[in-house]
């Protein structure tokens, strides 16, 4: 009787480690789901925030209807277009919107008016007021920029300048739009930021370096300005790149960083090399 009473004692031990095991792999099952489940949502971008009514973020500025349906937004400086001289598109950098374009809050607005200077700044999709681009690529930034300048009737012709990131697109206006450009110029190098370190950081549909000279009779150039201490963007490619490219115009300043045309003085420089070919 006792064997028989130790037998049944450890088949029934037995069954509930057997139940007692199930319940936990079902646990962890369960659990490794939810936590997959998780880190699914987190990977996946949060939907845009809506711009303009009936319940989205207010408008404050004018915007532009693209080819696809999607609006972008513009802001103006400088003197009238009836008057203008120049016409310059400004694209802005990381984490900014079309408010400060340096070129324009910087200069002097004696020189802006001397010279007769028109520049409109965007945001870039996905920024600001600038509806986002679930397809954005270079050559569609590239193209947004065209369809801008079409619609402001800015002419055949005209100057764009991109600070920090910005210079990013101006590669891409040169592989794609360089019919466009009177000249351009560089400053440095989850639907905006997010897209802009995926395309930026990614693998880009060219190489910078095989792009070939736009302006073969002179009719143009293409300038890069670079501050020797910029830690966000490194120097020996900014020389890299004017080593490829003896048709660019490399302007390097010594003790100068990543935010070197907010210094006096700078964008003023910046401007009259870009349009009179001052040095």
């Amino acid at each position: 009787m006792n064997l028989l009473h130790l037998d049944q004692t450890i088949t029934m031990a037995g069954e509930v480690k057997r139940k007692i095991s199930g319940i936990f792999m079902k646990f962890l099952l369960v659990f490794f789901t939810a936590l997959l489940a998780w880190a699914y949502q987190a990977a996946c971008p949060p939907a845009p925030k809506k711009v303009g009514p009936p319940d989205g973020l207010p408008i404050t500025t004018p915007r532009i209807k693209l080819r696809d349906g999607r609006y972008l937004s513009y802001k103006e400086f400088g003197v009238p277009k009836h008057s203008v001289k120049y016409k310059i598109i400004f694209v802005h950098g990381f984490d900014c919107v079309k408010h400060y374009a340096v070129i324009a809050t910087s200069a002097s607005p004696a020189l802006i008016e001397d010279l007769g200077i028109y520049i409109v700044s965007f945001d870039r999709p996905g920024y600001g007021e600038s509806d986002p681009d679930p397809k954005h690529t270079s050559k569609s930034l590239a193209l947004d920029t065209e369809e801008l300048a079409d619609q402001l009737e800015l002419g055949s012709k005209f100057y764009v300048v991109g600070y920090s990131m910005g210079g990013k697109a101006i590669w891409s206006y040169l592989k794609y739009i360089p019919h466009r450009y009177e000249q351009v110029r560089q400053q440095g190098e989850y639907e905006s930021i997010h897209r802009d370190l995926i395309i930026g950081f990614g693998t880009w549909e060219f190489d910078p370096t095989e792009i070939e000279n736009p302006f073969p009779e002179n009719e143009g150039s293409v300038h890069i300005w670079q501050g020797d201490e910029d830690i966000i963007v490194d120097v020996t490619l900014q020389r890299y790149i004017a080593q490829q490219h003896p048709w660019i115009n490399y302007h390097e300043l010594a003790g100068a960083g990543h935010m070197f045309p907010y210094a006096d003085g700078n964008s003023d420089a910046i401007l009259k090399a870009l349009l009179l070919g001052q040095s």
